[in-house]
């Protein structure tokens, strides 16, 4: 299976995709996750331990955690890259989304904006994500515009042009940042 194929079988399976990285010789003592995992190795390696038994995997290998599954991680020395899917059952909490950001390395930054504030055309140079927490935020991206309420999360990636119109009772949101750089 190449990467294009698993992001395709991560979508239609309802998994929300995911890039991560983590550092070399990262190590994770045993816990476990409240949602299914499935990851497909871009570079590096990454030893999986379940039952005592350690498995390594390497670029171009799968591996899946379902959720509730006591694991370790192990880190190899060049660090991992990962393509990866979440799959929760039920919605998204506040804590869950904070937990997932810092997680995956994301800044975590708790603000808002005023009553009908706008950004002109823009793009950061880092990832982004946010879940509203009160209020609302219109996000135009490709000349689509998707309004995001309370509860409501999205990503915008580096380099994507957006602008951003905030609600008539203002939003308060939390947002991650984390730069990916190559």
């Amino acid at each position: 299976m190449d990467r294009t194929e698993f992001e395709a079988d991560l979508r239609r399976d309802g998994y929300r995709v995911v890039n991560t990285s983590q550092k070399p010789y990262l190590a994770t003592p045993n816990h476990c996750h409240d949602f299914d995992a499935k990851a497909f190795v871009l570079g590096g390696e990454i030893t999986i331990t379940r039952d005592n038994a350690p498995v390594t995997f390497r670029a171009g290998q799968c591996f899946e955690v379902p959720m509730g599954c006591m694991h370790a991680e192990q880190v190899g020395p060049e660090g991992v890259a990962l393509l990866s899917g979440r799959r929760r059952t039920g919605p998204l909490s506040r804590e869950a989304f904070e937990s997932d950001l810092r997680r995956e390395g994301f800044e975590v930054v708790h603000g808002g904006q005023k009553p009908c504030f706008a950004e002109d055309l823009h793009a950061h140079d880092f990832d982004a994500r946010i879940m509203v927490l009160s209020g609302e935020i219109t996000i135009v991206r490709d000349n689509k515009a998707e309004t995001f309420k309370a509860g409501d999360h999205c990503e915008i990636a580096a380099g994507c042009m957006h602008t951003a119109q905030v609600g008539a009772e203002g939003v308060a949101y939390i947002v991650g940042k984390a730069c990916r750089r190559a």
